[in-house]
């Protein structure tokens, strides 16, 4: 008898599905030092994390501070390092990019100064284990005569991080064609190769190119021209060190827009989004957003299109303008990109009436799209994700989302509906979401916070996701276990 309850109820559970369960605790809150103050969780583990804050890039008396802190895992901080990004002259570095590893977090800074004739890229790293940053490394540089013709500096990550590249465009000239360095580095600092090229277009004061390297550490770059025409062209420019080639990736029909380099079984692919070019000439500045009319897949090793899909009828397409890639997941032969409508706008700001010098940003997330196709570009599905949600301000935190992959399922953290959200997709097992219940103060009615999405992070082959929340002007580390 016994034998056959067991029968049945595992009968139940397969033909149900498995629903696990959540569960979120939360540590004491906190208030920024400013509101313009950027948080981000770092080096997540079984045992506890660390904490990156800094303010926005934002002018300053020439000091830029990052602060790390460790906790343990009852979210008690118990170790502290601050320290500052570098200067050039009296002015300091801007925040680039930070790679993490293992154990340490590459602090990739650029500063110029007119008085050095200087424009450089610079590297700090900090250990984890030693609590250490280094001392500043220069890891490239160019002459610059003014503020006004000072280049551009990209940074741009290999999928598997072991190495990145730095895509530096010259200062602006007239009458000349557009000059280039690139540099490639190793995780460790290690120089792998660097290359000077003059291309064969016009030299611009800024220019509309998205850089990428794949794992083997060539460089790629999608370059737009007419950018916001019918005439729109898009091109692959690669660098290996040694010569740079080209080859044409748009096409009648086909101008894509977002796009990311992913790495698919060993294979470097683009994914993201396109425009058709028949519909409507792109608009600059448009209060709607630019067209896109359906995802791609382009096999990067072949310089070959092998999925272009346009969006069906189970979408309300209208919405989906101006995608930016939030997320794209490989699983096996599974690609899944997650896009989002993005838009910004500002005004100046009013106070009884009377306009004001400051400025009020206004921020558009969504609608948004799982877009599902296999290794060799066959759409599977499109998912309709969520609808519009508008902020203002530093409310822009709460925007946008993040999707991970737990417990065979794909889960996104969100605050759509105006409320923290936990949703499952491509998964039989759903989930519950015991959301944190909080009381920003000791009189407070407990409430549900808002999920900061940008923050959430897993830790690897553990049942553990640590996040931030907000409510007001509090806030809460938390820890999710299942």
């Amino acid at each position: 008898m016994r034998h056959i309850i067991i029968t049945i109820t595992a009968c139940f559970t397969f033909l149900f599905g498995f629903s696990q369960t959540f569960n979120t605790e939360h540590g004491k809150s906190f208030k920024k030092e400013s509101e313009k103050d950027i948080y981000s969780i770092v080096f997540p583990s079984p045992y506890g994390f660390m904490t990156l804050h800094h303010l926005d890039n934002v002018m300053m008396d020439n000091t830029k501070a990052m602060v790390l802190t460790k906790y343990d895992q009852s979210m008690q901080a118990v170790e502290n390092k601050t320290f500052n990004l570098p200067k050039l002259g009296l002015r300091a570095s801007d925040l680039k990019q930070v790679i993490e590893t293992n154990d340490q977090l590459i602090f990739l800074s650029t500063v110029m100064d007119k008085k050095s004739k200087k424009h450089q890229l610079n590297a700090q790293v900090y250990t984890q284990a030693q609590n250490t940053v280094s001392d500043n490394n220069i890891l490239a540089s160019f002459a610059i005569d003014g503020y006004s013709k000072s280049g551009f500096f990209n940074v741009a990550i290999s999928p598997d991080q072991s190495k990145f590249a730095i895509f530096a465009n010259m200062p602006f000239e007239k009458k000349s064609n557009e000059k280039v360095k690139v540099w490639v580095y190793d995780s460790t600092l290690k120089l792998l190769w660097e290359q000077s090229e003059t291309l064969n277009y016009d030299s611009e004061r800024a220019y509309n190119e998205e850089v990428y390297i794949d794992n083997s550490g060539k460089v790629t770059i999608i370059k737009v021209t007419d950018e916001y025409k019918k005439t729109r062209k898009s091109e692959l420019l690669s660098f290996d060190g040694n010569s740079v080639d080209t080859q044409t990736l748009s096409d009648i029909g086909f101008m894509p827009m977002a796009s990311q380099l992913i790495d698919v079984n060993g294979k470097p692919m683009l994914t993201g989004f396109f425009w058709s070019g028949k519909k409507a000439m792109l608009k600059i500045n448009s209060k709607e957003g630019q067209d896109n009319d359906g995802a791609f897949l382009y096999d990067l090793s072949a310089n070959k299109l092998i999925g272009i899909h346009k969006w069906s009828s189970t979408l309300n397409a209208e919405d989906l303008k101006s995608l930016a890639i939030v997320d794209v997941k490989v699983l096996g032969d599974d690609i899944y990109v997650f896009g989002e409508k993005q838009l910004k706008d500002s005004e100046f700001r009013k106070t009884g009436g009377t306009m004001t010098t400051e400025l009020d940003y206004f921020y558009t997330y969504g609608s948004s799209v799982i877009v599902n196709m296999d290794a060799k570009g066959t759409l599977k599905s499109f998912k309709p994700l969520f609808n519009s949600m508008k902020l203002k301000n530093q409310q822009k935190e709460i925007g946008s989302f993040t999707a991970l992959n737990l417990e065979n399922g794909l889960r996104v953290f969100s605050n759509y509906n105006g409320k923290s959200s936990f949703n499952s997709f491509f998964t039989d097992n759903e989930g519950t979401f015991n959301k944190p219940r909080v009381r920003p103060t000791e009189n407070s009615m407990p409430t549900t916070p808002h999920i900061l999405p940008k923050t959430v992070v897993a830790v690897k082959n553990y049942g553990i996701v640590y996040y931030i929340t907000k409510y007001g002007d509090h806030y809460w580390l938390n820890k999710m276990t299942w």
